[in-house]
C-alpha cells in the first residue's frame, strides 16, 4: 500500500471535545476528524468523502496548558444586548505530529502538500492555531501480519481495541484518549468514537496486538521502508 508522509506542526492547537462546554478541553493530540477536515481544506472539499486511512505520529511531548478568554456575543435571539462570558480553553502547545495517509485522495494530496499549496487556509483544531503541512515523502508500506503471542512496536498511536496487552517498559508512558469522534457527517453532525492509546512523549509503543474483531473500526500494520512500523485506521 502506498503511505502519504507528511509534518503538521504550530505553535498551539485546540480539539475541542464535544463532551465540554463551560471549559473547552482539548484532546491531546490531532482528532481523526479534525485530519480530515484539514486535508478537505486542502483540497477544497466540504469532507472528505471515499476511502481514507490515516496513522498519527507524536513527534513532541504532549503539554496542555490552560487561557481564560472572554468571549463576546449578542443576546438570545437577537435581543440587543450583549454578553461577555469568561471562558477557560485548554491549549495544546507546541504540537508537533507526523501524518501517514493512505486513500483514494493520495495522489492529488501529495502533489499539492510537496507544491504547498492548499484551496483554504489549514489550522489544528481552531482557526486560530494555524499550520502548514510539510511533505516529507510517498512510501510503500508492506502489510504487517499480527500475531498475538508476539509483541509489536510503532511509532504511532493505536486504537485500543487493536491491543491485546501493553508492554511496560521504563521510562515508557501511555495514555489513553477516550471517546474521540470517528466520522464527519456533514452538517455538525458525526458518527461513531474510537479510543486510542499513545506514549505521552512519542516513544514507540510496545504492545501484544489483537486479533481483529468483527464489528471492529479497521486497522492495519505496515513496515516502512524507513524500517518503522505504523498503524493505519
Amino acid at each position: 500500500m502506498r503511505v502519504l508522509v507528511f509534518d503538521l506542526k504550530g505553535k498551539i492547537a485546540h480539539f475541542r471535545r464535544p463532551d465540554t462546554t463551560t471549559t473547552h478541553a482539548s484532546y491531546p493530540f490531532i482528532s481523526r476528524t479534525v485530519l480530515h477536515g484539514l486535508l478537505a481544506s486542502i483540497l477544497g472539499e466540504e469532507r472528505l468523502l471515499g476511502e481514507n486511512r490515516i496513522g498519527i505520529q507524536l513527534l513532541s511531548e504532549v503539554k496542555t496548558v490552560t487561557q481564560e478568554l472572554s468571549f463576546l456575543g449578542k443576546g438570545w435571539v437577537g435581543g440587543g444586548s450583549t454578553f461577555n462570558r469568561p471562558t477557560s480553553i485548554e491549549l495544546v502547545a507546541n504540537p508537533y505530529y507526523r501524518i501517514y495517509y493512505a486513500g483514494d485522495h493520495l495522489d492529488k494530496l501529495s502533489s499539492m502538500i510537496e507544491e504547498r499549496r492548499s484551496t483554504y487556509h489549514t489550522y489544528l483544531g481552531s482557526a486560530y492555531c494555524l499550520t502548514f503541512p510539510e511533505f516529507i515523502d510517498c512510501y510503500e508500506g508492506s502489510l504487517l501480519e499480527t500475531l498475538s503471542s508476539s509483541i509489536m512496536e510503532t511509532v504511532t498511536v493505536v486504537p485500543s481495541h487493536a491491543i491485546k496487552k501493553l508492554s511496560l517498559k521504563l521510562g515508557v508512558q501511555y495514555g489513553r484518549v477516550g471517546g474521540m469522534q470517528y466520522e464527519y457527517l456533514g452538517e455538525r453532525a458525526f458518527q461513531g468514537t474510537i479510543n486510542l492509546i499513545y506514549e505521552v512523549s512519542g516513544k514507540v509503543l510496545s504492545f501484544v496486538p489483537q486479533i481483529q474483531q468483527k464489528g471492529d473500526y479497521p486497522y492495519q500494520f505496515y513496515k516502512l521502508p524507513t524500517d518503522e512500523a505504523i498503524c493505519i485506521w
